[in-house]
């Protein structure tokens, strides 16, 4: 069991290093496509290209802004554990108002964790 959860995390690691270290070099499309098969990652939207959205620390405008997102760039959506099945699920909560938000994260591993309504997101989830 010690050996399978040591190769899981070496892989884990290994991936985001890549990701990490070669991000500038890759396009967006490849990086997403690298992504894809083990989650969802979304393109920001928005009117102007370049403008920023916030992201989060929770699931509502209410929760202070944690970081920004500029439109066009790509961010991964985390998986909703609580699913079971195979098919990915990312991560939503609604808050008080009834809008969706998303669980996500930027490319670089340690870039901001935290909340981007749907309304900012056009998810791309890989096919069952």
């Amino acid at each position: 069991m010690t050996k399978i959860r040591l190769k899981i995390c070496v892989f884990v690691f290994v991936e985001i290093a890549t990701l990490t270290i070669f991000a500038p070099q890759l396009t967006k499309n490849a990086i997403a496509q690298s992504i894809t098969d083990k989650s969802c990652v979304a393109d920001i939207v928005g009117e102007d290209i370049g403008s920023q959205v916030n992201i989060r620390s929770g699931a509502g405008s209410i929760f202070s802004v944690v970081g920004t997102v500029s439109v066009g760039n790509l961010v991964i959506v985390a998986n909703d554990d609580q699913n079971k099945s195979a098919v990915v699920s990312p991560l939503s909560r609604k808050d008080s108002e009834g809008n969706v938000w998303y669980l996500t994260t930027r490319l670089r591993a340690s870039e901001y964790k935290g909340w981007i309504k749907a309304d900012f997101l056009k998810l791309r989830c890989p096919n069952p």
